[in-house]
């Protein structure tokens, strides 16, 4: 009986891993200043739909981005934390977990609002049902609200430990998020090397081989 092989963990992050993570970066903010911007102009302002829909897109494609990491992050693995102790890496993953799962919250419940405020309307021929009555509408509304706030406050805490951990701690953690290479050779033509997509070198195999 052959014995398992598990591949060592990469030197870095996968770089479509590293793309995503700042492009989920870039959505976050454009998600949130999009609904802050819309509740200050108000109903009435012609660009509160426009904003209510640039909220609406920009938080689904952040949901889609965060699923494409989750799979990048299986296929191609993670880095080992470097100087870290128990304690911190317990702490970044609680903070990973509580980012994806709100996330995902975020995304079904505003789905769901975005299904309840079209219910009458025709869509390709179908007529959107009903699907929440106003005081379902309401609870999930404040619900949404709510997990919104606590997103930002979680983004934050991941934001200050990464600093903390990079400035005060010395570990290499903004390192791991550099892209190496040509990024457009990563996403067009991928070789598989170290652990990750290479194209700036030669194939040199299966995946997990060293140069």
């Amino acid at each position: 009986m052959r014995a398992t092989m598990t591949a060592p963990a990469p030197a870095s992050y996968h770089p479509l891993s590293v793309v995503s993570h700042w492009l989920v970066a870039v959505l976050a903010l454009v998600c949130m200043l999009s609904i802050l911007l819309a509740t200050q102009v108000g109903r009435l302002s012609s660009w509160h739909a426009t904003l209510m829909n640039v909220h609406l897109i920009s938080g689904q494609l952040l949901f889609l981005v965060n699923l494409l990491r989750l799979l990048v992050f299986s296929a191609f693995g993670t880095p080992e934390p470097e100087g870290c102790d128990g304690q911190q890496v317990l702490v970044a993953r609680v903070l990973h977990a509580l980012l994806y799962g709100l996330v995902g919250f975020l995304a079904c419940t505003g789905t769901l609002l975005m299904a309840a405020h079209a219910a009458g309307y025709q869509v390709l021929g179908w007529t959107v049902p009903l699907l929440m009555t106003g005081g379902a509408m309401q609870l999930t509304s404040q619900v949404h609200v709510m997990a919104g706030m606590a997103l930002v406050f979680v983004s934050l805490a991941h934001i200050l430990l990464a600093l903390a951990m990079q400035l005060l701690g010395g570990k290499p953690v903004m390192q791991k998020m550099a892209v190496e290479g040509k990024l457009a050779d990563y996403v067009s033509a991928p070789v598989e090397s170290d652990g990750y997509a290479r194209l700036d070198l030669a194939d040199t195999g299966s995946l997990g081989n060293t140069r």
